[in-house]
């Protein structure tokens, strides 16, 4: 494989090849007398030994750029779940939730109590209530999250208190998913400010939040301060090295001297990485043929599939024609072959297919069941069904067979993708083909990542591939739900102001909003399920989004060459790594699964 950094290697042949090449140009040298060398001692070499180390791919800002601050842009990178650490761990596959950074907690409906363990900041500092307290503060200052939680109490220094503005219906989960941030000694004087301040309205209060938010963004630490079981050691272009935290209640125990980081700038990347036996893990997405040859060429690669809790979706702009029109979102749902997609971008994934309800597909039956689901409408790949729909918009197919809008047009329509995400990129040319066999006009573009985001929230688009209902951290559909009416694909879609309300199973009007809150809310397991079909009818009929398949990470990892331990594959462990594998990777470490190779 060629090499990513530096000249192209040069075989022995082509050194020897430019050995003697560099010899014939040479004047011949002139012979001299040999010296006799005498050995007084002959001394072996003694190799330092290699730091036993796990090689993760990651992504962070080039120095200068880089810094410690979680709370400003460029901060902390990929080392995030290293150097930080939640108070407990959630594990969505049984629901159970494992000490953390807390030893021992108690639940009530409206609290939980930690009891914090004995550990250290990598600076020295002792681990406090306060920390918790101020994590909190700076949280809920900077992101408006978790906006769940009323405030943190500190009877002393080892108890925090988490009291929730309302009882949750799963909090665990929450709490699994806000890692500890703040070293009170470094970002204590922000969180006293912030608190005098947070729950005030008007000019004054906004003025001097405002105030704060930039003085917190405007620090900037070389690095993080850790409470995590590594701490950064060094940055480079290439590399970011972490250490163990040696202040941290678990060194003692972690097998694993350092972390490396490589990199990640491209799934591509990655397989070279993996190709050329340079990595111990990661989730670069991959073709299958691509997958098999890691696997062939790497023996002791494994791969294990296991949900990430989100699906991939093809997003429509609500906000323009004739993309606001559900029965053109409904014609393209009939016209595109979901499971030849799956096939081509992600071989890996589920198929959403025949519905699009914000259910992940390895959750349905739980949460829908079969009765329900015979109700939604099942969008199979039917043409005739399609051409209904057009027909009825005024849309018809001219003698070349292409679609004409019902002014006469040929609209030409483009599906964007972002750049270096191969699976998006590949799911969008697939669409864009399947379309432009049914006599559409379209064509798949990709977006450099860093303005991907904003060409979305722009609406500078028609169709765009990326995550629709995700359930990250929690497991949950009202994570899912919330993120289609409320959160990110919300914003991208439009539908946060043009899909406030709509019409539920039984034609009722439901106000989406309110349905959430209650859906966050309700203790209840058959109440729950209640207000999740009501929004799992709302999101197939309507289409904010043509879910395509429901995306399970391809966690390669190597057996026996660095590290060794990892978890048998029935583990529910291994569904702690959706939204966040670097805390599934972090937790194996800090528990003493993961080990050195022997």
């Amino acid at each position: 494989m060629p090499r990513r950094f530096g000249l192209p290697t040069v075989g022995f042949f082509g050194l020897a090849a430019l050995a003697l090449a560099l010899g014939a140009c040479a004047p011949a040298p002139t012979p001299t007398p040999p010296t006799p060398v005498v050995i007084e001692k002959e001394v072996t070499p003694t190799a330092a030994p290699r730091p036993r180390e796990f090689v993760l791919g990651t992504g962070w800002e080039v120095p200068p750029a880089y810094h410690g601050n979680p709370f400003a842009p460029g901060g902390v990178g990929g080392a995030w779940w290293f150097v930080f650490q939640p108070l407990l761990i959630y594990i969505p596959a049984t629901g159970e939730a494992l000490p953390s950074l807390a030893e021992s907690f108690q639940e009530a409906p409206d609290r939980i109590t930690f009891r914090l363990r004995q550990t250290g900041w990598s600076d020295g500092t002792p681990f406090t209530s306060k920390d918790v307290w101020a994590s909190f503060v700076l949280m809920r200052l900077m992101w408006n999250w978790p906006g769940e939680v009323d405030r943190v109490e500190t009877p002393d220094d080892r108890t925090a208190v988490i009291v929730w503005k309302q009882p949750l219906a799963n909090p665990k989960a929450l709490l699994s998913s806000a890692p500890i941030l703040v070293n009170t000694k470094a970002y204590g004087k922000f969180a006293e400010e912030a608190a005098q301040w947070l729950g005030r309205t008007g000019p004054e209060a906004e003025e001097a939040l405002n105030k704060v938010r930039q003085e917190v963004s405007n620090f900037k630490p070389e690095k993080p301060i850790a409470i995590g079981p590594y701490q950064v050691e060094s940055v480079s272009a290439s590399e970011m090295i972490l250490t163990k935290n040696p202040h941290h209640y678990a060194a003692g125990q972690i097998a694993i001297d350092r972390i490396r980081f490589l990199r990640w700038t491209s799934n591509e990347v990655m397989w070279a990485f993996h190709l050329a036996g340079e990595l111990d893990a990661s989730h670069a997405a991959a073709p299958k043929d691509v997958a098999d040859q890691i696997l062939q060429r790497q023996p002791k690669t494994r791969l294990h599939l296991v949900t990430d809790l989100s699906e991939f979706a093809l997003l429509f702009n609500l906000r323009k024609a004739p993309f606001n029109d559900v029965r053109f979102r409904r014609a393209l749902a009939y016209l595109i072959d979901r499971d030849k997609v799956r096939e081509v971008a992600y071989f890996a994934g589920l198929t959403s297919a025949p519905y699009s309800h914000g259910v992940l597909k390895s959750f349905e039956e739980r949460w829908l069941g079969k009765d329900f689901l015979a109700s939604l409408t099942a969008y199979n790949p039917d043409p005739a069904k399609a051409e209904a729909l057009l027909t009825e918009m005024g849309w018809r197919k001219g003698p070349d067979g292409k679609w004409r809008d019902p002014s006469g047009r040929t609209p030409e329509f483009e599906i964007l993708a972002q750049a270096g995400a191969t699976d998006w990129v590949l799911a969008a040319e697939a669409i864009a083909t399947q379309l432009n066999g049914q006599g559409f006009q379209v064509r798949a573009r990709a977006v450099e990542p860093g303005v991907y985001p904003t060409t979305l929230r722009g609406g500078q688009f028609d169709m765009a591939i990326q995550f629709g209902s995700a359930w990250w951290g929690t497991a949950h559909p009202h994570t899912g739900y919330y993120r289609l009416y409320q959160g990110e694909a919300a914003e991208f879609t439009g539908a946060k102001d043009l899909m406030k309300t709509a019409k539920g199973p039984q034609g009722e009007e439901v106000d989406v909003a309110q349905a959430l809150d209650r859906l966050l809310k309700e203790p209840d397991p058959e109440r729950q399920k209640a207000i999740v079909r009501q929004l799992a009818w709302i999101t197939n009929e309507n289409l904010p989004a043509l879910s395509l398949l429901e995306k399970r990470l391809m966690i390669f990892h190597v057996d026996g060459v660095r590290v060794t331990g990892w978890p048998a594959e029935n583990d529910p462990l291994w569904t702690v790594a959706p939204g966040a594998i670097e805390r599934f990777y972090a937790h194996l470490l800090i528990q003493g699964i993961l080990k050195p190779a022997p």
